[in-house]
C-alpha cells in the first residue's frame, strides 16, 4: 500500500484522481465498444420489422453528446471537489472523534463500502425527489444504452458531496474518500453495456452487473426505480 500511494503522489497533481487516469482507456473501450456494434449490423441485419438497435449502438450525435457532457462535468466535479476539499478536511480536523489511518486495510474498506452505501441512498434520492432528479435526468436522458452513456453524468455534485461528509466525519481521510470515490465512478462505468450478458450467479448477487443496470436504465414502468448501487447490487 505504501509503494503504490508513493508512485500515485509523485504524479502531477491533475493526474492524481484516478478517473482523469483512466480515461483514456475508458475512451480506447468506447470506440472498440463502437466498432463492435458497426460490426454487428453489417453481419446480422434485423428484420424489417425490427426497430430495436444492435446492442451496444452507437448514434453520432447521441454519443457527442455524452462525451461532451462528461468532459464538462469533469470541469465541474473539479469545482465541487475543491469545495468538498475544503469542507472534508475541517470536518475531518476539528469535527471527527478519531481519525482512521489510510494505511491500514480497514480504513479502505470503510471508506469503499461506505462511500457505496451513501452513493445508493443518493442515488435513490435523486430517482424520487424532483428537484435533485433534474439533475440526475441528463444521464438517464440517452435512447442508447452504450458505454458512453456512462459518462453523460450530471454536473452538479452538491448531493453526493452532502452525502459523503459522513465519511470524514467518521475519521476517515478525504483525500481517501476521494479516492474511494473515484473507484465507485470507474466501476460503473462497465456495467454501461448491452455487449455483456449475465454473470456468474455469485457475481449477479453481490455486484452491479450491466443485467442489473439494463434494468435500471429500463423505462418499462416494471423497471422504474430499481438498482440503485454503484458497486454492490444493493
Amino acid at each position: 500500500m505504501t509503494t503504490a500511494m508513493s508512485v500515485f503522489d509523485a504524479l502531477p497533481a491533475r493526474l492524481q484522481d484516478p478517473v482523469v487516469l483512466t480515461a483514456p482507456f475508458l475512451i480506447l473501450l468506447i470506440v472498440l465498444e463502437w466498432i463492435a456494434a458497426r460490426k454487428l449490423l453489417t453481419t446480422s441485419a434485423p428484420a424489417a420489422d425490427d426497430s430495436r438497435n444492435a446492442p451496444g449502438a452507437h448514434f453520432g450525435p447521441d454519443t457527442i453528446a455524452s462525451l461532451s457532457t462528461g468532459l464538462v462535468s469533469l470541469v465541474t466535479g473539479a469545482t465541487w471537489k475543491t469545495i468538498a476539499a475544503i469542507g472534508y478536511a475541517a470536518i475531518y480536523t476539528y469535527v471527527a472523534p478519531w481519525h482512521l489511518s489510510p494505511h491500514q486495510w480497514y480504513t479502505w474498506v470503510i471508506a469503499v463500502l461506505g462511500l457505496d452505501l451513501i452513493y445508493c441512498v443518493d442515488h435513490r434520492i435523486a430517482h424520487r425527489v424532483r428537484l435533485i432528479w433534474a439533475a440526475h435526468q441528463p444521464h438517464h436522458s440517452s435512447e442508447y444504452f452504450n458505454l458512453a452513456t456512462a459518462v453523460r453524468v450530471e454536473w452538479n455534485k452538491s448531493g453526493e458531496i452532502i452525502m459523503f461528509a459522513i465519511l470524514p466525519l467518521l475519521g476517515v481521510p478525504p483525500w481517501v474518500v476521494f479516492f474511494s470515490w473515484s473507484i465507485n465512478l470507474t466501476y460503473q462505468f462497465w456495467v454501461h453495456t448491452e455487449r455483456i450478458g449475465k454473470l456468474p450467479r455469485w457475481y449477479e448477487y453481490l455486484f452491479n452487473t450491466p443485467s442489473h443496470h439494463r434494468v435500471h436504465h429500463g423505462m418499462d414502468q416494471m423497471y422504474l426505480d430499481k438498482n440503485f448501487g454503484g458497486i454492490l447490487i444493493i
